[in-house]
């Protein structure tokens, strides 16, 4: 399916929320890969939707944070260093 396919059926959908997922399903991409399409393409994000992928990323940057502490600490325990 094209770009302009996805934005049309996007846009004509009567639960865009929902399209995403059937869109993502029917080209056998992520629903980052349609998002990513539709904001390229200049379509309008419902809030909700935006709201969820930056709530997504304080998650995943806690998690780094914490991965990269971890990191550190088993660096230094290799190294024999300290803090």
């Amino acid at each position: 399916m094209t770009e302009r396919e996805i934005c049309c059926m996007y846009r004509d959908a009567r639960n865009q929320n929902t399209q995403l997922q059937i869109l993502a399903e029917l080209n056998d991409v992520s629903r980052n890969e349609i998002i990513r399409i539709l904001v390229k393409n200049g379509e309008k994000l419902p809030s909700r939707v935006i709201n969820q992928l930056y709530k997504r990323l304080d998650v995943l940057e806690a998690q780094i944070s914490e991965r990269e502490k971890e990191y550190r600490e088993i660096v230094r325990a290799l190294q024999g260093s300290e803090k």
